[in-house]
């Protein structure tokens, strides 16, 4: 074997073992290329599947929100409806004619006196409505019932805008009718809310 074969040889070896490790290198850096991907492939899931939970998370909290506000304008709607509806009654009984009103007032001390001795005092709306004759005549009807018909007016008037409050000594029995139909609202408000908002 000459030196040339020698040589030819070796160069021939080393080219097949620089193929074998250029192949080797080649499946190694593929190998490692492929579990990169995967890895990149299973973080990007991951962080899709972070974002997608905490989007999922905002959007329930935003629609939670958003609920919530419209529920909050309904009832305040719905409380100034109400407040509307109270508000007319309240006018409508004080824009009754003088006689209906009078009739209703005589009403309301009569059932709610007890023993024909108090103050009758009113607001000063009333004033030309609610008088000492008319307060008379209310104790013309006591007196025919057997009760004392001492009814006095008061010559002070309450900040109410209807009706009266009937004074005995530090007693005083409320049947103005802003009282009377905030009773009557507590009374009737969820029967009311039904027949205008179901």
């Amino acid at each position: 074997m000459t030196i040339k074969d020698i040589n030819d040889k070796i160069i021939s070896d080393a080219k097949i073992q620089a193929s074998k490790i250029i192949t080797q290198a080649e499946d190694n850096a593929n190998n490692i290329i492929k579990k990169g991907e995967k890895e990149a492939d299973n973080v990007k899931k991951i962080i899709l599947y972070k974002i997608n939970q905490e989007a999922s998370l905002k959007k329930s909290k935003i629609l939670t929100e958003a609920n919530l506000e419209a529920k909050k304008t309904i009832l305040l709607e719905k409380q100034k409806i109400m407040e509307d509806v109270f508000d007319k009654a309240l006018e409508s009984i004080t824009k009754l004619n003088s006689k209906d009103y009078l009739n209703f007032i005589k009403k309301l001390i009569l059932d709610n006196i007890e023993r024909g001795d108090e103050t009758i005092f009113t607001g000063s709306s009333d004033k030309n409505k609610i008088c000492k004759d008319f307060i008379e005549e209310i104790n013309k009807e006591l007196k025919a019932k057997d009760k004392k018909g001492e009814l006095r007016l008061s010559t002070s008037y309450l900040p109410i805008k209807g009706g009266v409050v009937i004074g005995s000594g530090k007693i005083r029995k409320n049947i103005s009718l802003e009282f009377l139909l905030k009773k009557i609202r507590e009374e009737l408000e969820i029967q009311i809310s039904k027949d205008l908002f179901n």
